[in-house]
């Protein structure tokens, strides 16, 4: 059985992760949309430092709340196997999409494509990190607090899910609801396996696919290297 306590840290952990971060990605989602990018390399930064913010300060509150983060799988071939089903479904789902999207000429695009052999590498550390630290941090730290919370497992899932898809607002509400029941496949993996090691993985392996074919797409339809200038872009909440 769970703990129902939670300490100090733990509250702020919620705070910043289930309230504040929220509000920031809405508010500089609606600039984002109406203003010049930045160069990606400086995007590209900002991303970097927040995912090892997100990590360090996760596995801080984990320590302190005594949350166990790096627990190998219950079962190995099973969890692998979950993984691999969990990933082939995710990218057959999405590839149709991927070209749509860049057919459509969405906006947003410009900071999921990278397009340079060095922006390419650098998304595969982005990818990296953000497999590490968002696994981390929403499907291990923040989903222990809120069934620590809500003495719900369920309620712990379905409102941290929640949080992720919103927190990636900058992509659309018609993504925000993929993004949704993608957290809760990423949540149902750890809890059937016991481990964060595979969400890990698998979360790793699609944002590196997303980002390729983003960026073959991009190549291939002409989607310009600098991103498409707002009173170019097609309005759309998707």
């Amino acid at each position: 059985m769970i703990e129902n306590q939670i300490g100090m840290v733990g509250y702020y952990h919620l705070l910043i992760f289930c309230l504040l971060l929220p509000l920031l990605a809405m508010r500089s989602s609606k600039k984002l949309m109406t203003v010049a990018f930045p160069p990606k390399r400086k995007y590209f930064a900002s991303v970097i430092l927040q995912q090892i913010f997100f990590a360090a300060f996760s596995i801080w509150v984990a320590f302190n709340q005594w949350i166990e983060l790096f627990a190998r799988p219950q079962n190995p071939l099973r969890s692998i196997l979950l993984g691999a089903a969990i990933l082939a479904a995710m990218i057959a789902f999405m590839a149709p999409r991927w070209r749509r999207h860049v057919e459509e000429r969405e906006r947003r695009l410009y900071f999921f494509m990278p397009r340079t052999q060095g922006e390419k590498a650098t998304w595969v550390f982005i990818s990296l990190l953000a497999g590490v630290s968002e696994e981390i941090t929403y499907r291990g730290v923040m989903f222990i607090l809120l069934w620590r919370l809500t003495g719900s497992a369920w309620a712990a899932a379905l409102i941290g899910s929640g949080i992720f898809a919103f927190c990636h607002y900058v992509q659309g509400w018609k993504s925000m609801i993929v993004i949704f029941a993608f957290a809760l496949s990423f949540q149902a993996m750890f809890y059937f396996t016991g481990s964060l090691f595979v969400g890990m993985a698998v979360h790793f392996l699609y944002d590196v696919t997303a980002g390729m074919m983003y960026s073959f797409w991009g190549e291939k339809l002409g989607y310009p290297v600098e991103g498409i200038a707002p009173e170019e872009a097609v309005v759309s909440a998707g």
